[in-house]
């Protein structure tokens, strides 16, 4: 009988044991879950690109000229998710012409002027705010040293929308003149990878791109026209001005998410 006892004692302490050693377990695991939680930072995208109206022809009203952007502005803030710190909007003077090239930061008395070099050309003397990179439904714009955040969600509201460097090269390419290689030149490729055979090296505004809509990654499909001369500052026929044509793939965005084209903004 006293055996008895002593078996049951010593089980009923060996079953509280595993139960203790199993919540201190379970704690612990909860309080490294909870650290990784409150550590994990946001993640910061390289995709660059433009501001622009979602309704394209509001971009040609003398509205948003000319600098492409609502009256009331754009709240900045100094971080995603972060502080207000002032509103970036045009403030436009009857009385000086340059007024609508510029726009200005404000915060309550205080005005920054953030002038046209800030801006990317879209067209004729018509500028866009450009971003540079994206992170929890925010975009960072104007120089990329600088802590100025646009919240997407009112970009949205306003009728714009941040729209990337490939959908904007593509969505331009029948309006434009054509593109051309930034320096020092581009490699032509037959299959959108670095390790491709290289067709040709395309370098200066002799060598016309024309984009297609087959794109892989940072990768385009183009037709490339290599010219005697180019053909705003020439009087030969077209047929006697092509030198030849060629097809194969350019990487058109860099990766920063910056675009490896350029093109005329003003035309010839």
């Amino acid at each position: 009988m006293k055996k008895r006892y002593y078996i049951v004692l010593f089980t009923f302490l060996f079953l509280i044991s595993c139960n203790s050693s199993s919540e201190k377990k379970e704690t612990t695991t909860t309080e490294k879950k909870a650290d990784t939680m409150v550590v994990t930072p946001v993640k910061m995208l390289k995709a660059a690109g433009l501001i622009l109206p979602v309704v394209d022809s509001l971009r040609d009203s003398s509205a948003y000229c000319c600098v492409v952007t609502p009256e009331s502005g754009f709240i900045v803030y100094d971080k995603p998710n972060g502080k207000a710190i002032g509103t970036v909007k045009r403030e436009i003077d009857e009385s000086d012409n340059q007024s609508p090239y510029v726009l200005y930061l404000i915060s309550g008395t205080n005005k920054e002027k953030i002038e046209t070099e800030a801006f990317k050309e879209i067209g004729y003397d018509l500028f866009a705010i450009n971003y540079s990179e994206t992170a929890d439904g925010y975009v960072r714009v104007f120089d990329s040293s600088k802590n100025y955040w646009l919240k997407v969600a009112e970009i949205n509201h306003k009728g714009f929308k941040a729209i990337d460097w490939m959908e904007h090269l593509l969505k331009e390419r029948d309006l434009v003149l054509g593109y051309y290689a930034n320096e020092p030149g581009l490699k032509l490729r037959k299959e959108p990878n670095s390790n491709s055979e290289v067709i040709s090296t395309i370098r200066g505004d002799l060598f016309e791109i024309k984009l297609s809509e087959k794109v892989s990654g940072q990768w385009c499909k183009v037709i490339i026209t290599k010219y005697k001369e180019h053909p705003c500052e020439t009087e030969l026929k077209e047929s006697e001005n092509k030198v030849d044509t060629k097809e194969g793939w350019l990487k058109i965005i860099d990766d920063n998410g910056e675009p490896n084209i350029w093109s005329y903004s003003k035309g010839c």
